[in-house]
């Protein structure tokens, strides 16, 4: 038999990466990783802003009722030592502290002619920017408190139970949202008919919540049976993730704001409503005339307030307003028109009082929206 020659075998030689290979492949892997990164904290970003515009679409839905039921927007609670004058105390458990009704700031102007800027001092100016509020949000449109401060909700007995007589106002007052309406001052009378022995207008310790004659000095009217129309709440808070307890303020007004947890006794902080950036949506409104929320100061607008303004204004979107530190008067007509405004602080939770468009940029990002 004949035999035949097995073909050759070729060799086969296993060739490695090289490092440049690997290089390459690893560029292209980050690369890769880092838009999806990217893309999904763009993502997340677009997400908080649409959730927080959305937030605030609603507050105004809600300080739109509150209106129609009262006849008036809610006034400014705070601090009064914020804007110049009042109680000093900067703990909560003091008296009011940012609970505290204040006065709108009158300025040189007329009601027909409008400011006069030339005659506001440094002082008017900055106080004009602190006449805000982070916590009026839910003290009139969730009723955040007892009947002890805003004549509704349910007192709490010493051991933190609801109460179990019947016969008692706290047991009469559930479900503990809501408030009993404002009265005309809109502070439950601490503006118009203070009690006696309280440090001035508009403390919360004045809040006289009785139908009947006004308590006297400094003891409050949770004993007497109130009767009457409740309001609200006016919007719907789904977890306790949306509402903080104010512990402070910073140097230039920015509330300090701890979570459920974060403090001890976080039930007596003063509350404000959070954006989704964790951080208070503040309440503007324009000012008002002795005392009458009811009424218009025109001797100044929502214009003259320095965070409310655009970065950027289109054709015929400016006005003049109150120059900001830089000297910038450049406002918007719909400031100029509307009768409150909101604000958060937007993704970078920073902002600039005293000056529309900063190096920083801090104010790039601010959401504002507007009230009729």
């Amino acid at each position: 038999m004949m035999g035949f020659a097995r073909p050759a075998q070729r060799s086969v030689i296993r060739r490695g990466f090289t490092v440049v290979e690997i290089l390459v492949v690893l560029g292209i892997v980050i690369g890769v990783i880092s838009t999806l990164i990217v893309g999904l904290g763009y993502g997340a970003r677009r997400a908080r802003i649409a959730n927080t515009e959305f937030l605030m679409n609603s507050i105004v839905a809600g300080l739109t009722r509150f209106r129609a039921e009262t006849g008036y927007m809610p006034p400014i609670l705070g601090v009064p030592s914020q804007v110049g004058s009042g109680v000093t105390g900067t703990a909560f458990g003091q008296l009011g502290w940012c609970r505290d009704m204040l006065d709108p700031p009158s300025l040189a102007g007329t009601q027909n002619g409008g400011p006069t800027y030339g005659s506001w001092s440094t002082t008017q100016r900055q106080n004009l920017q602190k006449w805000c509020s982070a916590t009026t949000i839910p003290e009139y449109l969730l009723g955040l408190g007892d009947r002890s401060q805003d004549g509704y909700g349910v007192i709490m007995e010493g051991t933190g139970a609801l109460p179990t007589n019947t016969n008692t106002p706290g047991y009469r007052e559930q479900p503990a949202l809501g408030i009993r309406n404002p009265g005309s001052d809109g502070g439950w009378g601490s503006l118009l008919n203070p009690r006696s022995g309280t440090q001035g207008k508009g403390v919360f310790g004045s809040r006289n919540l009785a139908s009947s004659a006004p308590a006297t000095g400094n003891s409050d009217s949770t004993s007497a049976f109130l009767r009457g129309k409740s309001l609200g709440p006016y919007l719907e808070v789904k977890s306790d993730s949306e509402i903080g307890g104010i512990t402070g303020f910073q140097t230039d007004g920015t509330p300090i704001v701890a979570k459920p947890g974060e403090i001890n006794n976080f039930d007596l902080a003063p509350k404000c409503l959070l954006d989704f950036f964790g951080k208070p949506v503040i309440f503007y409104r324009r000012g008002y005339l002795n005392g009458d929320p009811r009424s218009t100061d025109r001797t100044w607008s929502l214009a003259d307030i320095v965070a409310l303004r655009p970065q950027r204004f289109g054709p015929g979107e400016d006005v003049d307003a109150m120059p900001d530190a830089n000297n910038d008067s450049g406002a918007s007509r719909a400031a100029m028109a509307s009768e409150f405004a909101l604000l958060s602080f937007g993704p970078d939770q920073r902002w600039n009082p005293t000056i529309r468009a900063d190096t920083e940029g801090y104010n790039e990002d601010n959401i504002v929206r507007f009230g009729p």
